[in-house]
């Protein structure tokens, strides 16, 4: 904040609270302290914010943390062309990660569930976007092809072996999504009326908080409306690498709905995360850790979900 001083200084005229001292916890949130001895969380945040904590009230959405109101009844304060909120400070409760991810799942259904409206596919928004993901995947696709012949056509070495070994998980991918790319692009052609919700767009762990035997989100400043599967699209790469049977997790999610749509997007860009991951350089060493962990990502997530099995 430009001259975070005065701002915080100011800000306790806006709330009608005392501050005594601050600490700088990120580059956009701060710890406030007041003369009481409470502590508070200012965070600077966009211009939509108000907007979206009051459609998350008028819904009567309970597992979020609202930010305190301030003189003005607004959720968002504006200082010198610096938008604002300020909510109350929880202490950190140490949960297991594992026991969290069970938790923001459950979180994410109560979120999606209570704020959905129906909506048709639009071809004419929705069918654009999937071509552009299609261009840009056959473009992925022909850079790693031409990548593997030039591995072909030089003498092996370590490099070189680590990824022609895994070269076949990039191709599997390539298959399930042509498949999963084409049922999405039926449903939006047929203009299937599916699930709009209100999206948190960031569901990291640390985004959810524990409070007297209740969690709630927070950090809600990425959200939209939109379909709901992006949100379970970035849990899984949120908790990847945690010790969980994401497979029963994800579809007790995906069990609220019944229409294959939601799991096949899910499917879908899941795996287009992990293909626009794979870096190709000239530096041998990068390129094979890249399709390393791609590969063994996309082997591991396919295996999980059954993908490698005709439909």
């Amino acid at each position: 904040m430009s001259d975070e001083r005065e701002i915080i200084k100011s800000a306790g005229g806006y709330y009608r609270l005392r501050f005594q001292n601050y600490n700088k916890i990120t580059s956009k949130t701060y710890k406030l302290v007041c003369e009481e001895g409470k502590c508070y969380v200012m965070k600077k945040t966009s211009l939509y914010t108000n907007e979206k904590y009051d459609f998350l009230r008028s819904q009567g959405i309970d597992n979020v943390v609202y930010p305190i109101q301030n003189t003005m009844g607004k959720y968002v304060t504006k200082k010198d062309n610096q938008l604002y909120y300020l909510m109350e400070y929880f202490p950190t409760v140490e949960t297991l990660d594992e026991i969290k991810a069970s938790q923001m799942n459950n979180q994410l259904i109560d979120l999606h569930l209570n704020t959905y409206y129906k909506k048709q596919l639009s071809p004419k928004n929705s069918r654009k976007k999937m071509e552009d993901i299609y261009e840009y995947l056959q473009y992925k696709f022909n850079v790693i092809e031409v990548f593997i012949r030039t591995l072909e056509s030089r003498p092996f070495d370590e490099y070189s072996i680590t990824i022609l070994k895994n070269y076949h998980y990039i191709l599997d991918a390539k298959k399930t999504m042509g498949k999963l790319q084409k049922r999405l692009i039926s449903d939006i052609k047929e203009k299937r009326s599916v699930n709009y919700s209100f999206v948190h767009n960031n569901p990291k762990l640390n985004h959810l908080i524990n409070s007297e035997g209740h969690q709630y989100l927070i950090s809600l400043e990425n959200s939209k409306v939109g379909i709901p599967s992006l949100d379970i699209v970035k849990f899984y790469l949120e908790t990847e690498d945690l010790n969980i049977d994401k497979k029963e997790i994800i579809m007790n999610y995906f069990s609220h709905y019944s229409d294959d749509f939601y799991f096949d997007y899910f499917c879908f860009f899941v795996l287009v995360y992990y293909i626009k991951g794979i870096v190709i350089i000239d530096k041998d060493y990068i390129s094979s850790q890249s399709f390393l962990y791609a590969s063994s990502a996309i082997k591991k997530f396919m295996s999980t979900f059954d993908l490698n099995e005709e439909k």
